[in-house]
């Protein structure tokens, strides 16, 4: 079970709030490298919080009786780890002092989201195989509202000309994508989300639109910190796969863009493209679906060829 992640340091993202975050281990058998990530803890200059994992009877299932004395000394450690956040700050993230065998404070991060809580359940959600995301009716209103955007028609798009040329990639399209049904909520809140998940290329697609690239900014940053979570979790594979950011953009001889908004444009594109070489994954603007699927289907094509 891989659970080394790199350090994250996005630009922040509109109304995010940023903070240092370290998984918490849990060793069930002493001097076994084997090891769980049982909780996450989040701390900022003024606030911390812990997001436990809610799959802990999962460990019975392994271990049997055996899982009591793990799951009582992991109940313990957070417990004194969260005493320890509340009277040290976030400086107990660096100390990590926990006395309990077996549980342990692994390296610190630094990361965004729209809370600490979220920020929490996002890392959650990526690293442990103990953990479960219920997203609260609350919250996805609140994010739906938040956006205030309709639905990105371009990876339904994308999934067409694929889909048409190879039927079997189908299936690596998200769940969401084959149905036709939005995005309910950003990786702040619901954890990582992928579009195409292939045997050689992992892939997000976003559209960059002239007339509100605000807000498009936004969700592709969104999708780039969802790729990089991804990309992170894989480090340690044999056979790495590419990660790619996919952009659709307005060509510049379009009718239906303006000199400024142009400008916009490609400003928002070599911001981002910046931003993806320094996080180390791919990042390709393109001005047509079928160029898009394109590029899947040789990646995919490659694999199958050299297999």
């Amino acid at each position: 079970m891989n659970t080394q992640v790199s350090s994250l340091k996005f630009p922040e993202l509109s109304g995010a709030t940023r903070g240092r975050w370290a998984p918490v281990f849990l060793s069930p058998i002493l001097g076994s490298p084997e090891r769980f990530v049982i909780a996450v803890a989040v701390a900022d200059d003024v606030a911390f919080h812990i997001e436990r994992a809610n799959e802990m009877r999962r460990l019975s299932c392994l271990y049997g009786k055996a899982a009591e004395t793990a799951l009582f000394a992991a109940e313990v450690a957070v417990e004194e780890l969260e005493a320890a956040l509340s009277n040290r700050g976030k400086a107990a993230l660096v100390e990590g002092a926990l006395v309990f065998s077996g549980v342990a404070l692994g390296a610190v991060s630094e990361g965004e989201a729209r809370s600490l809580q979220h920020l929490g359940r996002t890392w959650m959600s990526a690293l442990s195989s103990l953990y479960r995301f219920n997203p609260e009716p609350i919250e996805v209103a609140a994010e739906e509202h938040h956006d205030g955007s309709s639905v990105d028609r371009l990876p339904t798009l994308v999934l067409e000309h694929v889909s048409g040329v190879n039927p079997s990639l189908a299936g690596h399209f998200s769940e969401e994508i084959r149905m036709n049904r939005k995005r309910r909520s950003s990786s702040a809140i619901a954890g990582v989300s992928i579009d195409f998940n292939g045997s050689h290329i992992v892939a997000n697609f976003a559209t960059l639109h002239s007339s509100a690239t605000a807000i498009s900014v936004d969700r592709i940053k969104r999708k780039m910190f969802d790729l990089k979570v991804r990309r992170d979790k894989e480090h340690s594979l044999f056979e790495a796969r590419d990660h790619e950011m996919i952009l659709f953009t307005p060509a510049g001889n379009s009718p239906l863009v303006n000199e400024k908004q142009l400008e916009r444009v490609n400003e928002a594109v070599s911001n981002l493209k910046e931003q993806s070489d320094n996080e180390g994954f791919g990042f390709v603007a393109l001005h047509d679906v079928p160029d898009i699927g394109e590029r899947i289907l040789t990646a995919e094509s490659r694999v199958q060829g050299s297999a």
